[in-house]
């Protein structure tokens, strides 16, 4: 397959990521940029304008480039069964966080979404919107297919947050699971088998609730 250069734009984009990424959003200047992407700061005005400006569109760019590799529908059909549906979102998202295809395999600009999980910053707004809500509304649909009901946001967000807060421990952790736990080391080699893991205790779970709930309303 033939390699094309990279425009100077792409560039930009690739290193400002990595720098932004292992050295935060305040300690990295535009002189700093500019010089490990060779290029001069007037083109890197000229393209983002600012640091800001810069900032936002790596942020755009990572997360876009995450979600492109492994959308949120990744292997869901329009016949694909509920159960299957919450494991193939799971699966995605344990292969966007962590393979070396996904944000694992981009070095610093894979640390800048571990930095704005933590601690998100006025750009993240853009791809809150764009990313994160469409993601979360498609796994809040697959909760209310395998409940067979709609028990209403108080039932369901945590059930969601939940899920999703599972997949992310597993790369914000992943030092701390290597110590303790290395045979469950979430590693390109386990994935298939933590995401089927957490799929089985997310099901657990939500049937729990769908028991507990019915219970109520009777």
């Amino acid at each position: 397959m033939t390699e094309y250069p990279q425009t100077t734009k792409e560039r930009i984009l690739e290193v400002a990521g990595d720098i932004f990424g292992k050295e935060g959003f305040k300690a990295t200047t535009i002189r700093r940029i500019a010089g490990a992407a060779q290029v001069n700061i007037a083109a890197i005005n000229y393209h983002f304008r600012d640091k800001e400006g810069l900032y936002s569109a790596v942020l755009e760019h990572v997360f876009h480039i995450g979600f492109t590799r492994f959308p949120s529908k990744m292997g869901i059909e329009d016949d694909t069964l509920p159960e299957q549906q919450l494991l193939f979102f799971i699966r995605g998202m344990f292969y966007r966080l962590l393979s070396n295809e996904g944000w694992a395999g981009l070095s610093g600009r894979g640390r800048l979404i571990a930095r704005e999980l933590l601690a998100p910053t006025p750009a993240f707004e853009a791809v809150l919107d764009k990313y994160i809500k469409p993601h979360k509304d498609l796994l809040v649909s697959i909760i209310i297919a395998i409940m067979g009901e709609n028990p209403g946001p108080r039932i369901l967000l945590p059930c969601a947050i939940s899920i999703i807060g599972q997949c992310i421990y597993y790369a914000l952790a992943a030092p701390v699971i290597k110590k303790i736990a290395e045979e469950n080391a979430p590693v390109e080699g386990n994935l298939d088998r933590l995401a089927e893991f957490v799929w089985l205790f997310s099901l657990g779970g939500i049937e729990k609730i769908r028991q507990k709930t019915s219970c109520v309303t009777r």
